[in-house]
This record gives C-alpha cells, structure tokens and sequence, in this order.
C-alpha cells in the first residue's frame, strides 16, 4: 500500500522532470565546465505558460561563448525551461567548456538547476517538497482508506455486556461463499447477484451447533495448521460492521487473539438463532495478538519481489543516470508495469493453487 504508490510517483516525476537534454550536460561536467552569466542573443520556439511576462517558459536561447583563441564569439544554442520568460538580453546561468567551446552548453535563469544538470541529479533538491505532496498525496489518502476499512490491526477494544459470545472450537481451514441476502438489491437479479458474492477463505469454527466462517489479513491454512482443535470465544459488537462484515475478535483460551470478521449474515442468524450469549468483560485480563502469516514479508511471492527489484532498478537509473530523453519515459514505464505483473503473476499462481482469496 505505501511501496508501490510511492515508487509510481517518483518514476512519474523523475521520467518528466528533465526531459530536454541530450547527454551536453553529462559531457560538459566530464570536461570541467565552468558556470558564467551570459547574454541572450536569440530566442526560438519560446512556449509559454502564460502572457505575462513573469510566465514560466521553455525556448531555445542562443548565447555567445567567448573563443580560446580570441577569435569570433562561438554560439552555442540549448533548450532550456525557465521560471519567466526570457528577452534578448536577458542573463542567464551558462556552464560551458572555455577552453572548448563547441561542446555547447547548457543553461538556466537559476544556478542550482544548472548546477544540478551537471551533476546529473533528475530534479533539484527544491522540488523534494513537489515530490513529497505528491507521494502523501497518491500513498497517504489510500493507506489510511485501507487502515479504516480493511486493516485488521484496530486499535485496543473494551468488551461490554452489549457485546455478543460465542464459545466456539477451530475445525480447521476453509471456504466460505457469502451471497446477497434475498430481496436485498444486490440480489436482483442474476448479474448483481454475481457482483455481489464473493469467496473468503477462513478458519471454520464451530459453535452453537453451527460453523461460523471467520476470516482476516492471515494465511488461512496456516492458522487452520496451527489453531485446529483450539478452544476460545468469538465476540463481536452488532454495531461495529465494516461493509457486509461484522468486526469480530476471536479470543483463545491460551491468552491470544485474532482479530477478524465474521459476515453480517452469518452474525444475524447466530444470533437470531439463540445460541449467542451476554460477553464477561474481564478488565484484568491481557491478550496477545496473533500474526499468522499476515506480514508481507512472510507471504510474498517471488514473482512480487522481482518485479519490484526490477522496478526499483528502473527508479535507480532514472535518479543517476545524467543524460535524459524518451528512454526516460519507457524506464518510468518498466518500472510501473513490471510490479504489476509480478501481482498478476503471484495471483494466478494462486488461484491455480486454490490458496488465494476469490473475489466476487
């Protein structure tokens, strides 16, 4: 949630963050080039963000670079965005060669830039400040939709008598296929109805004379391996759901707890079925939660870890390499497509495997 959006801004920025050069700045900073104001003599094929005078713009400017032997000027011509517009006359920061000046040049109304061109650094330190809004901007707002509505990990819940119980026993691992109520709109026809359900792979208790399927952010059959046999109570509060869940917590007897959810179908017919009971808060009681496979970095496939090898490869030669040009935007585009098909790859593996969780 947080990797992956972050990567993608940053190859989108850096793949068109220095889209004019042409390898001048790489050779100049090899030859020693030093950095001088020099005059505008001409401007060509100026696009401007705006009419004022004070608009952004991107031209190529010709200037005039001193020759070593004291002949004629030598101009050199470069393409260069500027914060304003420029005019004839103008002074702008050049880096060039004195003693070779047909290598060209490179130039900018701002130091730092053309500094930072020689350097071979993709954006200025300045612009971190873009790059971080935007990073927060694409990572942050879906981390924290994901932490409220799909993240396990809740915060410290204190149980009281208007909870529900159920003293249930782990039987194992499984499948449970949740569909739309009828007469719900999710049921009205055959087509909704097929949007609308879904395959959750779980852990199967049994309690009340029932199974209730309860599944969270872990490895099903691992914790069917580890738990089965298990003896605890499952509580939830009717109140708290979270889309077609009911947010419950499953509390063993040796002191752990998962925490989970159980189908809003499956909780209203427990409870309709009388087999719930009133919960006994027990304020002195601590317990520990489980992880069972949860982590990540537990659970991922090796065709994920490539492609965001791969990918952070791509983001590597985007950062360090100098020169920059159209192979910028198909390394920006390797690296945001290669991780998507390592995710792919990792679900149709386990879908082949019957391991993976089936949506609608």
């Amino acid at each position: 949630m947080v990797a992956v959006p972050a990567l993608l801004a940053l190859w989108v920025t850096l793949a068109a963050a220095d889209a004019r050069g042409t390898g001048t700045s790489s050779v100049l900073a090899e030859a020693d080039a030093v950095i001088e104001q020099r005059p505008v003599v001409k401007i060509e094929n100026e696009v401007a963000e705006g009419s004022s005078r004070f608009a952004a713009a991107t031209a190529d400017l010709t200037v005039l670079l001193p020759s070593p032997t004291g002949g004629r000027a030598v101009p050199a011509k470069f393409e260069a965005s500027t914060n304003r517009r420029q005019e004839v006359g103008s002074d702008l920061y050049v880096a060039y060669v004195p003693t070779h000046p047909e290598l060209g040049a490179i130039g900018d109304d701002q130091r730092e830039d053309v500094e930072r061109q020689l350097a071979g650094r993709a954006v200025q330190f300045g612009d971190s400040w873009t790059i971080g809004g935007f990073w927060a901007l694409v990572t942050l707002a879906p981390l924290g939709y994901w932490w409220k509505n799909e993240s396990s990990r809740r915060p410290k819940r204190t149980v009281g008598p208007d909870w529900k119980a159920l003293r249930v026993t782990v039987t194992g691992a499984g499948k449970h296929t949740d569909v739309p109520p009828p007469g719900s709109p999710e049921a009205a026809d055959e087509k909704k109805r097929r949007e609308n359900t879904r395959t959750l792979r779980c852990l199967v208790l049994e309690g009340g004379g029932r199974q209730v399927p309860f599944h969270s952010q872990m490895d099903a059959v691992a914790a069917g391996t580890a738990l089965t046999g298990a003896r605890g109570w499952l509580l939830w509060h009717p109140q708290q759901c979270r889309g077609r869940d009911v947010l419950a917590e499953f509390v063993g007897d040796d002191g752990w707890q998962l925490p989970g959810a159980v189908p809003v179908q499956v909780a209203e017919q427990a409870e309709e079925a009388g087999v719930m009971a009133p919960a006994q808060p027990d304020p002195e009681r601590r317990v520990q939660t489980l992880d069972l496979g949860a982590g990540w970095l537990v659970t991922v496939s090796a065709p994920v870890v490539a492609g965001l090898a791969v990918a952070l490869g791509c983001l590597t030669a985007l950062l360090l390499v100098p020169d920059s040009g159209a192979w910028r935007l198909w390394t920006a585009a390797a690296g945001v497509l290669t991780p998507l098909v390592g995710f792919i790859a990792q679900v149709v593996a386990r879908m082949d495997h019957g391991d993976g969780d089936v949506a609608g």
